[in-house]
Formats: structure tokens, C-alpha cells, sequence
């Protein structure tokens, strides 16, 4: 399971940590971006955006057959707000439990060279879940980082932005929006978020 929870964070570190797209909302705009709601049910999950999520599907390098599909908005040119899904095989879904969730949050921490601050167990969108904070070295950039199982499914919920972005009304709104979809889009679950113990 080590392998496979470094390639999953990893895989999302490719995706996530890399250079923040100023396409979908102009820099500078004084706006306030457009909260809509955004459903997959195909990959099982509705989440608000503020504004409308690029989507990008890849083998994850090394785990074939596990897809992941990305689906991120980017404000200006250092708020972000993503879903990755990791899909496995049937059957083949990943083991809910602590020792994963850390691996997977450390990893990201690291390709995002950030200090985690929290984290610990959560309840998203009605299921037992994870979510971590952390903060670059400078203390210019904040990260709230979910993580939701759901059979063969491992959701990761990320949105980063400026200095205490991570405990903000939109980062929190972001969070609490998500929810699992059941047979044909309809929810599966109300969506409820436990944050992790000081």
C-alpha cells in the first residue's frame, strides 16, 4: 500500500502543485466569482466551483490500470480549487484508513513544499474522510486538503490559496459542498464536514 499511496500523491502533486492557470477567472477582477454547482455522475460526486472546472483524465504512471481525473479552477494566479478522483479497478479501492490518509497528505506537502499545520480524521459529504492544512515556509500559501473513500473511488478534495485561505469562508464553502452521487445522480449523502482536532 506504500507504493500506491506515494504514486497517488505524487500523481496529484502533478497535477495540483505545479503552475496555477490564470484562465479561468481574469487576475485582478474584483468580482466575485460565480459559485455553481458542478456534478459528475459519472465519477460520482457534485462540489460548487467558482467558476467552471477544466477537466483532464490520466493514467496514474506505474498503477495501471488506475485512472485519475482532475477537475480545477483557478483564480488569478494563486488560488486554486480542485477534485481529483482516483479510480481503481473493481474491487481494488485503496484501504480506508489513517496510515493511507497521512502517507497521502505528507506526499502532497512535500511536492507542494508545505508544512502540514492539522490533520486528522473528518466527516465529508457523510463519510468518514481526512483533512490536513498546511502552509508553505514562507507563510504565503494555505492548502486544505479533504480526502473521501467511497468504494473503488478515492475522492481528494484541494483548494490553496493566499495566507489563511485554507480556514476561509470560500475554502470551507468548497469543502462543504461536495457530496457523493448515487445510480443516476442523485445524492447519496448529505454533505457535513467534521474539522480536524486542534
Amino acid at each position: 500500500m506504500s507504493a500506491r499511496t506515494t504514486a497517488l500523491g505524487l500523481a496529484l502533486l502533478a497535477v495540483m502543485a505545479g503552475p496555477v492557470p490564470a484562465e479561468d477567472q481574469p487576475s485582478g477582477s474584483t468580482d466575485a466569482p460565480q459559485w455553481t454547482e458542478f456534478k459528475s455522475p459519472e465519477h460520482g460526486f457534485a462540489v460548487s466551483f467558482p467558476g467552471s472546472p477544466k477537466a483532464t483524465t490520466a493514467p496514474v504512471e506505474g498503477q495501471n490500470p488506475l485512472l485519475q481525473y482532475d477537475f480545477l479552477v483557478s483564480l488569478g494566479d494563486d488560488t486554486v480549487y480542485g477534485v481529483t478522483v482516483f479510480e481503481y479497478p473493481t474491487g481494488k479501492g485503496p484501504s480506508p484508513d489513517n496510515d493511507t490518509y497521512v502517507k497521502l497528505v505528507s506526499a502532497y506537502a512535500k511536492g507542494t513544499e508545505s508544512r502540514l499545520r492539522k490533520r486528522g480524521a473528518a466527516t465529508v459529504a457523510g463519510y468518514p474522510g481526512f483533512e490536513a492544512i498546511s502552509d508553505d515556509a514562507k507563510g504565503k500559501l494555505s492548502h486544505l486538503i479533504d480526502i473521501v473513500p467511497s468504494g473503488d473511488r478515492l475522492y481528494m478534495l484541494v483548494t490553496a490559496g493566499p495566507k489563511n485561505h485554507a480556514t476561509n469562508d470560500d475554502a470551507e464553502r468548497f469543502r462543504d459542498s461536495f457530496r457523493l452521487l448515487g445510480e443516476g445522480g442523485t445524492p447519496q449523502a448529505e454533505p457535513t464536514a467534521t474539522p480536524p482536532p486542534q
